[in-house]
């Protein structure tokens, strides 16, 4: 055994000085981004069009970030397959904290659940700031349809095939409408469109006979009573329709949920104590009442989320889906 003075007082090689001084320097420039960040404007990707929800939502948060944070933030709209154009250019984005996805079901989970050829892993090459806000999917159907609850469906479309439109194949709405048959043994036939809206449009002029679509973009119809509505795909009922009732309640299976959902996200090894700086930023923004009541006049639920939940959120629903695209040999357009 090596006597304890001989431990103490035996001389450190140059080698492990510099390791040393190595150890010392990254510990004071992970502290030194925390105290400086940021430092300059910020950049939200947005992998839509402008003008749209999901725009508004980002540069909601994005003008309240700015305050927060004291810099500029910018939204980038980079739209293109999906989502994945913009996510991509963010998963190649220096991991600095100055690049963020305004990332959603779309790009980080249903995208990643259809395609094996992506140039980004929604969990690898990301790393979570929070979630910001959700909207549960809704199934309705063309007002001349005889069954007006969702017993009453379930009874009408085991003696009639009906058909169900959605936004397009593997959209969350197809997803939705797959987990749906699954769950109930009632099979439907899928009519994918190029969008909500001409979907919407057919289903209003009984071309097709229900849809799966979120209760944000189905409610002018529903309150003008234009259609049939049944449920509602959330862990509750939807605030702006709170005499639907939830899938889980009519069937009594609590795993029926299906969300459409936005939160940030930062490239994959962007420094812990920048993320952290990010998530309390917006926390603070999404936690602020005035934020919170412009999300929800806009027909979607806030979530003051941390990064782990929304982590989890990702991982959850791209297992889920993934299953559903397997079992039901969902193939993309």
């Amino acid at each position: 055994m090596t006597p304890m003075h001989l431990i103490l007082h035996r001389p450190v090689s140059a080698g492990r000085r510099m390791l040393l001084a190595l150890a010392g320097s990254v510990c004071l420039s992970v502290s030194a981004q925390a105290d400086t960040f940021p430092s300059k404007a910020i950049t939200i990707v947005v992998p839509f069009p402008a003008g749209g929800p999901t725009d508004a939502n980002a540069r909601l948060i994005g003008k309240e970030l700015s305050q927060v944070l004291g810099q500029p933030v910018v939204i980038d709209n980079r739209a293109g397959a999906g989502g994945t154009v913009g996510s991509t250019w963010v998963a190649r984005a220096p991991a600095d904290g100055y690049t963020l996805l305004w990332g959603g079901t779309s790009s980080l989970v249903v995208a990643p659940a259809l395609y094996t050829n992506l140039n980004y892993d929604s969990i690898k090459s990301f790393q979570p700031i929070g979630m910001v806000v959700r909207g549960p999917m809704m199934l309705a159907g063309r007002a001349g349809l005889p069954a007006k609850t969702l017993p009453d469906l379930l009874a009408y479309a085991k003696a009639n095939r009906l058909t169900y439109a959605t936004a397009g194949t593997g959209s969350i709405g197809h997803l939705a409408g797959e987990l749906f048959q699954e769950m109930t043994g009632v099979p439907l036939v899928h009519v994918p469109y190029r969008g909500g809206a001409p979907a919407l449009n057919d289903l209003l002029g009984g071309q097709v006979d229900l849809i799966f679509e979120t209760a944000q973009f189905m409610t002018p119809q529903i309150k003008a009573g234009k259609v049939n509505t049944y449920a509602v795909a959330g862990t509750k009922r939807y605030p702006g329709l709170p005499d639907i009732p939830t899938m889980s309640e009519l069937m009594g299976k609590a795993s029926w949920e299906a969300y459409s959902w936005f939160g940030l996200v930062a490239p994959a090894n962007t420094p812990p104590a920048v993320t952290a700086v990010l998530e309390k930023a917006l926390l603070k923004v999404v936690t602020e009442p005035n934020t919170r009541a412009q999300i929800v006049a806009g027909g979607l639920e806030p979530v003051n989320s941390s990064a782990e939940f929304l982590a989890q959120a990702i991982e959850q629903d791209l297992t889920k889906w993934r299953t559903i695209v397997t079992r039901r040999n969902i193939k993309p357009e």
